[in-house]
């Protein structure tokens, strides 16, 4: 029961640092941000950061590595809630804008340029992440393919269909460089991505999807 109790609270101690590390990245930059300051804003003693990450770079690493498997993680599970191919391709696309608009200061640090240490120190577990990742959703999108519902094309050409357009419309709008709100713009892009991605087959999807 102790174990269990450490565990936890080895955990949460982590998250917490994350946490204070991402808000702070976020407001002040990664460049001027010092482990003081997380110390400050997360209660952490210097000892426990360095204990936890050893270093200001495997911290923001760290932020990323998380960010893309909580993201992968409800991805997949929106994918095994929608067994049709329109509506799990539209759902994809709704799930990206969503995803965004709620985590909107993890997103920001998530497409904002990396540093070269850090994009270095982030790339086994992001390696690691997008390996299973492909897999899964392979699985799902391989029966959709085979009946001809969906196209068959190059892993990089089918990510770059589905996510791009929304993947560009929210990097505009974390920038305030548009005044498209992507919950307005959900249902275009995404009817637009299946048009992209539909093959000829029929699919068996219920017309438009989920709403």
């Amino acid at each position: 029961m102790a174990t269990v109790a450490r565990a936890t609270a080895t955990a949460e101690r982590r998250n917490a640092i994350l946490a204070a590390a991402l808000e702070r990245f976020t407001q002040k930059g990664f460049a001027a941000t010092s482990i003081e300051d997380v110390r400050r804003a997360s209660g952490a003693s210097v000892g426990s950061i360095y204990h936890h990450f050893g270093s200001k770079e495997e911290l923001a690493a760290g932020i990323h590595i998380e960010g893309v498997r909580r993201y992968q993680e409800e991805l997949l599970e929106v994918l095994r809630d929608e067994p049709q191919a329109e509506a799990g391709i539209k759902a994809v696309v709704r799930f990206h804008l969503g995803w965004v608009r709620a985590n909107r200061r993890l997103a920001q640090f998530m497409f904002a340029r990396q540093e070269a240490e850090v994009l270095r120190r982030a790339e086994p577990g992001l390696r690691e992440l997008n390996h299973r990742f492909a897999a899964a959703a392979g699985a799902w999108l391989e029966p959709h393919i085979r009946a001809g519902e969906i196209r068959r094309l190059p892993p990089d050409v089918m990510f770059a269909l589905l996510i791009g357009p929304s993947q560009e419309l929210s990097r505009l709008w974390l920038g305030r460089r548009t005044d498209t709100d992507p919950d307005e713009a959900a249902e275009l892009l995404a009817e637009s991505v299946w048009s992209s991605l539909k093959g000829k087959g029929k699919s068996t999807s219920r017309k438009g999807g989920r709403r």
